[in-house]
């Protein structure tokens, strides 16, 4: 039933935008569900913002709404986490830990992040080259009173 109302949607999205304040994880993961309708399958989602700032928290909630199942992980010491027991297949990428320009070659990187489903990439300023298209970005900034100021920009 999801699928089918996600496929339907997701013919014809248009770009998420806007700013919006989340106060807690949850808020965070229900924003990020709320956005899957706008997100056309195959978007490249670079996650943006310091440690603890909420970017897998977002993440969850966007592969809570894909149906995803079970524990959704932090990719921090595995560099990718793929899931494919949703409506679409998403990829987690933390890419916290590169920087030498062989690792983006092992990785064959960017060309791998080409899907029929949705990527998420942590720490995206890591990667120097350019980016493939669809690719958004999703600023997440912690405020001095706890929440999280979340906000859309384009490539």
């Amino acid at each position: 039933m999801l699928g089918a109302f996600l496929c339907e949607v997701m013919t014809t999205s248009v770009e998420p935008k806007g700013t919006e304040i989340c106060r807690d994880a949850v808020e965070t993961r229900t924003h990020a569900a709320r956005m899957l309708p706008f997100l056309k399958p195959g978007t490249i989602i670079r996650l943006h913002g310091p440690l603890g700032a909420g970017k897998s928290e977002w993440v969850r909630g966007l592969a809570a709404a894909l149906g995803i199942k079970g524990e959704i992980p932090s990719p921090t010491f595995t560099l990718c986490q793929p899931f494919s027991s949703g409506a679409f297949p998403l990829e987690h990428w933390d890419l916290y830990r590169l920087e030498k320009a062989r690792d983006w070659e092992t990785l064959g990187w960017p060309e791998c992040l080409v899907t029929a489903g949705f990527v998420a990439v942590e720490w995206p300023d890591r990667y120097p080259g350019r980016w493939p298209d669809p690719t958004i970005d999703l600023h997440i900034e912690p405020q001095k009173d706890g929440t999280r100021l979340i906000r859309w920009t384009q490539k």
